[in-house]
């Protein structure tokens, strides 16, 4: 018999609580054994799913956001246990690029029958405090639009709220002296923008050309060159459409890969990972290879 505990945040407007039940009574009647919990507090989230992993649970699943997933997926980082994904945030960075549904019927379904894929866990130390991220850690512009991004608007608009705010933080865009070490290699750059992925489908929805894979033990690199919001634009597009490795054909980007690295900058910048910002720079990454189990799409 799969023994499960499924998990959730109670937030203001929300009915998190609600679709945990629901999830829970789907599950008994798939014959699963269930507990479930709703908590308050994030921490809560990571709390709980260790005593889960304690009481050897087959599978976690949480109810939310990146949030939510991303202490529940920290918890499960280097166990057996799998981790189940109902989505109800508001990017929803891993569900997204693992086709898991945002339909909440189809994502039960998705826990009951879908098939587990083991994938790397980035982490990334800032302020002497280690996190981990599943998706990418972003220094920069996409940080600044994290922050500018209010809970509020999140819940009334939705996607649309990081747009408004990627208009709002647009002047800030510019480069900056980023020293950046690869696999202990450095090297000095200007730059507007630095993505470490461990997937490539990130902030805005869409993938780049090259394909990130989230199981090949390495971390990649992405930075973006751009001298004002103007050539920023373009700037992004070139970087999504490079397919090698190194500087892009107009040179506006750069691609690397590593196992672990540094990113300092000139001025303090902002850190978001899968969408929660963290801190400020210096950061430092590495890769944990094949450390998550995440049940997916059967297909």
């Amino acid at each position: 018999m799969t023994r499960a505990f499924v998990v959730g945040r109670r937030r203001k407007g929300g009915h998190v609580g609600g679709v945990v039940r629901e999830v829970r009574a789907t599950l008994e009647r798939a014959g699963w054994k269930v507990d479930s919990a709703v908590v308050d507090q994030k921490s809560d989230l990571r709390r709980y799913a260790r005593r889960a992993v304690k009481r050897d649970c087959h599978v976690v699943v949480v109810v939310g956001g990146d949030g939510a997933v991303n202490e529940v997926a920290t918890a499960l980082t280097g166990t057996q246990v799998a981790l189940g994904i109902i989505p109800t945030g508001t990017g929803n960075l891993l569900a997204g690029n693992l086709g898991i549904p945002r339909r909440l019927d189809r994502a039960m379904e998705t826990v009951l029958s879908g098939t587990g894929r083991r994938i790397d866990v980035g982490q990334a130390t800032v302020g002497g405090k280690s996190h981990n991220f599943t998706v990418a850690c972003g220094i920069g512009f996409d940080a600044d639009v994290m922050d500018s991004t209010g809970t509020r608007s999140k819940r009334r608009w939705g996607k649309l709220a990081y747009f408004a705010s990627a208009i709002a933080v647009s002047g800030r865009i510019g480069n900056i002296t980023h020293d950046i070490t690869l696999d202990g290699v450095t090297t000095q750059t200007q730059a507007a923008q630095v993505i470490v992925a461990n997937f490539g489908r990130m902030m805005a929805g869409v993938s780049p050309r090259r394909p990130v894979l989230p199981d090949d033990g390495l971390l990649e690199v992405i930075v973006v060159r751009a001298s004002g919001p103007i050539p920023a634009l373009p700037a992004a597009w070139e970087a999504l459409r490079q397919t090698d490795l190194g500087d892009s054909s107009r040179g506006h980007a750069f691609r690397a890969q590593a196992r672990e690295g540094r990113i300092a900058t000139a001025q303090p910048r902002l850190v978001e990972i899968d969408g929660n910002v963290v801190g400020r720079t210096p950061v430092d990454v590495s890769i944990l290879p094949a450390a998550l189990s995440v049940i997916v799409p059967a297909s």
